[in-house]
């Protein structure tokens, strides 16, 4: 059996000089189209339940994927808190607050909720890298604050980036 590469250039050749002489027709002709349109109804006809629900499901999975990511993108942000691997809170960003991590005499960290945003305004950290963040609002951004052992998350609302890299 030859390849449909070799049929076409044959039937090219045998068309004469001229390649715009072959006609749409003949190439189907020699390619034999009719009997491939047969094999494929044969195909369809062996298809089971199964194959279907399979092929149903295959279709509908990026389908469900967009509408959930596009679901969680309309959510409010909030601010999730971590204090020694333990989760301290959850705090909406359009409700001003303020969070106290340690003791209310003296705290170890002092956390500011202000117009949809997050920072640390006062930590006893040594170097202060947590509060040189400033203020945070993006979904998907952090402040990290390694000898406090605090973590705060910005999750939900909508995403300003598509990716992120480094």
């Amino acid at each position: 059996m030859q390849t449909g590469g070799r049929q076409i250039r044959q039937a090219v050749s045998k068309a004469g000089p001229g390649v715009s002489r072959v006609l749409p027709l003949q190439v189907a002709t020699r390619l034999n189209l009719p009997k491939l349109s047969r094999n494929l109804k044969r195909n369809l006809d062996r298809l089971t339940v199964l194959d279907v629900l399979l092929i149903a499901a295959l279709l509908a999975l990026p389908g469900w994927a967009l509408v959930r990511s596009w679901r969680a993108a309309r959510g409010q942000a909030v601010a999730v808190i971590y204090h020694d691997n333990q989760l301290l809170g959850v705090y909406p960003l359009d409700r001003e607050q303020v969070v106290v991590i340690g003791d209310k005499a003296r705290p170890d960290m002092r956390i500011e909720i202000k117009g949809g945003r997050i920072r640390v305004a006062e930590s006893n950290c040594p170097r202060g890298v947590c509060k040189q963040a400033g203020w945070v609002r993006t979904p998907g951004r952090s402040i990290v604050c390694v000898p406090n052992h605090v973590i705060i998350e910005i999750r939900g609302g909508p995403l300003a980036y598509d990716a992120e890299s480094y």
